[in-house]
């Protein structure tokens, strides 16, 4: 299995050595569920996250996001064993609690987009990560931060060259002018702009910029030259109430018509950071470095996403909705998963 995301656990650990356990009793989080585990239901509006640890500037620019919220297990199961998880906190820092049930037995927690974290007694074991950036857990697996990143030996800048024009009346510019990278602009609708290149199993960040209202959307694994004939993570960071009354996934992240993602509460009129991540049949998206969505395509295989699970590489395309769509993007960079 490829190196996917590389960790930095903020705990002091070396091998299975024991770091000190929080002076306070830990009691168990309250977390919104509606907000933390949003119904999938057509109406659906997801309340606004709240309470989830975010990330720097500095390190969401690095490409980091983190793969524990600070108030929720979103994104991750235990997939073989008996342990479980929690999130506890001692009134000043919320703790990722991983419980064995069972001293005698290892249990194996599950992110889709990391390598798996085995637990053996009080050890913690983590494997086939590459560099730890610094450290790791406590006994009885206590972690109170938890992030990675794409690894940088795969990851490749998309620029100006690695797009073309696809189906639709969208027109794309390019500058310099509001970052020192390539900025597109693209403006105008329906129509799209994808990648020369096909991508099947990968990691996508991005930057867009868009003013209140602006409808939008990375579509992915797309069917090369046809119009939004692909997978689609929405770029919306104002719905109306009747684009809940009609679909689902329509905020910002959300697998449009497939999962209501989590609304950590992007903001129009500035910078907004957006990780798309598919292997095999899961899918997954951070927006502002917080995972939103956590998504297997249950659907038996087609080449057209729209009717079926698509596992095969197609082209990115990012989409220009209507004639008053105007969204602006920056940063791209991919890592593909081999």
């Amino acid at each position: 299995m490829p190196r996917i995301l590389t960790l930095l656990l903020l705990l002091p650990l070396v091998g299975c050595q024991q770091s000190s356990i929080p002076a306070k009793p830990l009691q168990p989080v309250v977390v919104d569920e509606a907000a933390a585990y949003p119904a999938q239901d057509l109406g659906t509006k997801p309340p606004i996250l709240t309470g989830f640890t975010p990330l720097s500037k500095e390190l969401l620019d690095e490409g980091w996001v983190q793969l524990f919220d600070g108030i929720s297990t979103f994104g991750w199961e235990v997939s073989e064993g008996e342990g479980t998880l929690s999130v506890m906190s001692d009134g000043t820092k919320n703790y990722f609690v991983l419980d064995n049930k069972n001293q005698e037995k290892v249990f194996i927690v599950h992110h889709r987009f990391c390598k798996d974290i085995k637990v053996e007694g009080d050890c913690i074991r983590i494997s086939g990560l590459g560099p730890l950036e610094t450290h790791s857990a406590t006994k009885n697996g206590l972690r109170h931060e938890l992030r990675g990143k794409p690894s940088e030996l795969i990851t490749q800048p998309l620029t100006e060259s690695d797009w073309h024009p696809a189906a639709g009346a969208s027109e794309a510019k390019w500058s310099n002018a509001m970052s020192d990278n390539y900025c597109l602009e693209l403006t105008g609708g329906s129509g799209m702009v994808e990648t020369v290149k096909e991508y099947g199993d990968f990691i996508l960040q991005l930057e867009y910029f868009t003013e209140k209202g602006i409808n939008s959307g990375v579509f992915f694994r797309c069917i090369p030259g046809e119009n939004m004939n692909g997978y689609e993570c929405q770029i919306l960071n104002t719905p109306s109430d009747n684009d809940y009354e009609s679909f689902i996934g329509t905020d910002t992240g959300g697998i449009f018509r497939r999962q209501v993602g989590r609304n950590v509460g992007p903001k129009d009129g500035e910078w907004n950071y957006l990780t798309v991540a598919a292997r095999g049949p899961h899918i997954a998206t951070w927006v502002n470095g917080i995972q939103v969505t956590d998504w297997t395509d249950p659907r038996d295989e087609h080449d057209n996403p729209r009717n079926g699970k698509r596992l095969k590489p197609g082209t990115i395309q990012l989409q220009g909705h209507d004639p008053e769509t105007k969204i602006q993007f920056r940063n791209f960079r991919i890592a593909e998963i081999l």
